[in-house]
């Protein structure tokens, strides 16, 4: 199948035969640029491909940090809570906790109704989300290696606005 062509002065019309697809590519990122939620989803994909990189060696995904860090600050969490907080769907949160709980990450206990089970991280879990978080921290030094420290809490502050709301 035939890609697009694109028209452009900046590009000719045998770009293909002379192999100049870098024109034709920046001028697709210049397109798009413009669409705050397209750089956002890229900016998104490159930092979890990274982050995912370092965890995943440890059976790890950055949703599996999401749930252990959220457990670790408010221990005796429930499952229902955890996923309406971290905006994962329940057969998703049921399916991160078991993992975690195999894992010996994460423990399950009967909530105050029966219905429910509130999380807790294991004391294996707790000595080793403190390497989780230290690799995840290293990612986000690359990651964000390009801005400067007040950039950065800019781009933080931005970013909790928004998904915030």
């Amino acid at each position: 199948m035939a890609r697009p062509k694109i028209a452009s002065s900046a590009v000719p019309a045998d770009a293909d035969e002379v192999g100049a697809d870098a024109p034709r590519a920046q001028q697709l990122s210049s397109a798009v640029s413009m669409w705050q939620a397209f750089l956002l989803r890229k900016a998104t994909q490159k930092v979890t491909a990274m982050a995912e990189a370092a965890l995943g060696p440890h059976g790890l995904t950055m949703r599996h940090f999401g749930v252990l860090s959220a457990v670790e600050a408010e221990p005796g969490l429930n499952q229902r809570v955890l996923g309406e907080g971290l905006r994962i769907d329940r057969s998703t949160v049921v399916a991160l906790a078991d993992d975690l709980e195999r894992a010996d990450l994460l423990e399950r206990r009967r909530g105050v109704d029966r219905r429910t089970f509130s999380l807790h991280l294991t004391e294996h879990g707790t000595e080793r989300l403190a390497y989780f978080k230290q690799l995840v921290a290293d990612v986000h030094t690359e990651f964000l290696a390009p801005l400067s420290p007040a950039e950065q809490a800019m781009l933080r502050d931005l970013l909790f606005k928004i998904a915030s709301t």
